[in-house]
């Protein structure tokens, strides 16, 4: 078994009683920490996933790491989510039930020393991106009247943090619109919602510091980080709780209370 899969694909001891049987997913950000969580506890529901990254090579591990679902298998699609002609191939995918957008990178850096590509490039992955696989799966969605989509963001969106304007401000772009999209599609039979994770166990945590590992662990008042699969509980959760939309979901222990 290879380091990141068995960091990452946490799998939650809920029993598994098939919600997403059928049903056709699309994950991106898929190969590793919550985006892989989350695509290991919707097939271990039924559900049939198709994994999006930009490595071949650990979305083929993530893959093969998923539990069988009958009647077809999970596939993997290798590109760019923030370029929009990889998404004009996914617009002729038909009969796709959720979207999840969990892709997303970071730059840590005071804002007067960060560069305009370094903005760029993160607005690119972590808001554009968000938009096109919105838009481009959404089509498909609109002409069905039915589809579920699910937004990743972070807490910095909302309580901010040193050294990390552009990835907070991405991740504010998200929320701001997943709450947009959720009033325009709502009307069209799609759900919108959005998980805003606090510290989360993945290898943007494993990059921290001791001293800043201490210091986040104090301030939270559940004395933990989360684990990927508390993520993809609450997105099963999305994904099945019919009268979801417009959900702003903190998953932070607590932390955005203090």
């Amino acid at each position: 078994m290879s380091c990141t899969r068995k960091i990452y694909s946490h799998i939650p001891s809920l029993r598994s009683i098939n919600y997403l049987k059928h049903q056709k997913i699309i994950i991106t950000g898929a190969s590793r920490g919550i985006g892989l969580a989350i695509a290991t506890r919707f097939a271990r529901e039924g559900g049939t996933c198709i994994l999006i990254g930009r490595n071949g090579g650990t979305l083929e591990e993530a893959r093969e790491s998923l539990p069988a679902v009958k009647g077809g298998g999970h596939e993997v699609m290798v590109g760019d989510v923030g370029e929009e002609g990889f998404w004009r191939e996914i617009r002729h995918r038909k009969g796709i039930d959720v979207l999840v957008n969990a892709a997303g990178i970071t730059h840590a850096s005071p804002l007067f020393v960060t560069s305009t590509a370094s903005m760029e490039r993160v607005l690119k992955t972590n808001l554009m991106g968000t938009m096109l696989a919105c838009r481009g799966v959404g089509v498909g969605m609109l002409s069905r009247r039915k589809g579920c989509i699910i937004n990743v963001a972070s807490l910095l969106a909302l309580k901010g943090g040193r050294g990390s304007s552009a990835y907070a401000g991405s991740k504010a772009g998200v929320i701001g619109f997943t709450r947009a999209l959720a009033a325009e599609a709502g009307e069209k039979g799609i759900r919108v919602n959005v998980i805003v994770p606090g510290y989360i166990e993945t290898d943007m945590t494993d990059a921290m510091t001791p001293e800043a590992r201490a210091e986040a662990l104090n301030a939270i008042p559940l004395k933990r980080f989360g684990q990927p699969s508390d993520i993809a509980d609450a997105a099963l959760f999305l994904a099945t709780s019919k009268y979801a939309n417009n959900c702003v979901l903190n998953l932070d222990g607590g932390l955005s209370a203090v």
